[in-house]
């Protein structure tokens, strides 16, 4: 990450909260996490993201070929497409209304 957690969130240096500590613990770009530690807050926030929509979205109502793409990614695509389409979708989820 090249950019502050503040980039991406509504922190701003000076505010308390988990965001702060955060940043004081594992600096502003979080750069003294390893990737193992990041994957894991990636999967789990977005597990307890998905909770929030669980009882709106069955797997029945996914569009067709979304599951099939998912499992199909980890044989088919490398890492960094992989990491690539994770960034695509979280922009997607961002910016969609």
């Amino acid at each position: 990450m090249s950019k502050p957690i503040g980039y991406y969130t509504n922190y701003t240096p000076g505010d308390e909260g988990l965001l702060a500590q955060m940043q004081s613990v594992w600096g502003a770009q979080l750069q003294e996490l390893n990737n193992a530690d990041r994957l894991w807050m990636i999967y789990k926030l977005a597990e307890e993201l998905c909770a929030e929509f669980e009882e709106a979205l069955e797997i029945e109502d996914l569009t067709e070929g979304v599951e099939e793409a998912v499992e199909r990614s980890n044989s088919e695509l490398q890492q960094s497409d992989r990491l690539g389409l994770i960034e695509a979708l979280v922009n997607q989820v961002k910016h969609s209304k």
